[in-house]
């Protein structure tokens, strides 16, 4: 939060166009960006899950411990593997609130989130480091049974979450900010946050704290409040399911929200949650 400047964080080893998708978070850096068919079961399972079916890439990667899986992209900056995909439930149906997914996090619990600091093409620059701080603050600001533990380092195998940039030329050469995340499993938030190197390198720490903010969102199961127009992206016009995201009580109707963090694209309200944010993490942490 910015008026949370003074942080408790523990150092261990230590212009963009403002609306750019969350095309961001990808855990995993990209080694194969050749898009491959998606199957049709694939398709008919995130369509039921009401994600939006357009523009779903699947190829390989290879995470920052060098390791490689097959995984999807979906809505631009949300990464999940086959098995994420088809065993995830549809919940009670979708309604006009804002939208979690089915996966959430085991509480109470205390998050220890790396923020990787090495000198190289992982490495987040002081702004990008910066902008974590603050997002993470915005987490432990709330009244929620989960707290955030950040450090910043170069060992991340203990950590439930590790932030970190991908810079090589084929990356740099992306325009604008953007991220990648995923959602939980078996009750542990998603493990990789990932942000471009245009994000790396830009100087707007308050930017950062939204794009950090938001994918940490998706960590703990927040999907995008207006997953059904995508309408802070300037899209419109994408079928309205029966089925898939799951209402949180007492937040407005899909794409009713202009103030949230969990929109798909920029503005990201300055850094800070919205209103609604703060409501939903609240009633289900």
């Amino acid at each position: 939060m910015k008026n949370f400047r003074t942080l408790a964080v523990v150092f261990a080893v230590a212009t963009l166009s403002v609306f750019t998708s969350c095309e961001k978070e990808s855990p995993e850096v990209a080694a194969d960006q050749s898009l491959q068919e998606i199957s049709k079961d694939v398709l008919n399972k995130i369509t039921a899950l009401h994600f939006n079916p357009n523009g779903i890439e699947k190829g390989m990667v290879s995470d920052i411990d060098g390791s490689q899986k097959m995984m999807y992209t979906i809505e631009g900056d949300i990464k999940m593997s086959y098995d994420q995909i088809m065993k995830m439930d549809i919940g009670d149906g979708v309604q006009s609130k804002q939208y979690r997914s089915t996966n959430l996090v085991s509480t109470p619990r205390t998050i220890r989130v790396v923020g990787y600091n090495g000198n190289n093409r992982f490495g987040l620059s002081s702004v990008a480091q910066r902008g974590l701080q603050y997002a993470v603050a915005n987490y432990n600001a709330l009244n929620i049974n989960i707290q955030l533990n950040l450090v910043f380092s170069t060992s991340f195998n203990s950590s439930d979450i590790v932030a970190y940039t991908e810079t090589t030329a084929s990356i740099i050469a992306q325009d604008g900010v953007r991220g990648e995340a995923g959602f939980p499993s078996a009750g542990e938030p998603f493990k990789r946050v990932k942000i471009n190197g245009g994000a790396n390198r830009n100087n707007d720490d308050q930017l950062l704290e939204g794009l950090f903010t938001h994918e940490l969102g998706h960590c703990v199961g927040l999907r995008h409040t207006d997953w059904n127009t995508r309408q802070s992206c300037g899209q419109s016009g994408e079928p309205a399911a029966p089925t898939g995201a799951i209402h949180i009580p007492g937040t407005p109707g899909a794409s009713q929200d202009a103030s949230s963090i969990m929109n798909a694209c920029f503005p990201y309200n300055e850094g800070e949650f919205g209103q609604y944010d703060k409501v939903a993490l609240e009633y289900l942490y």
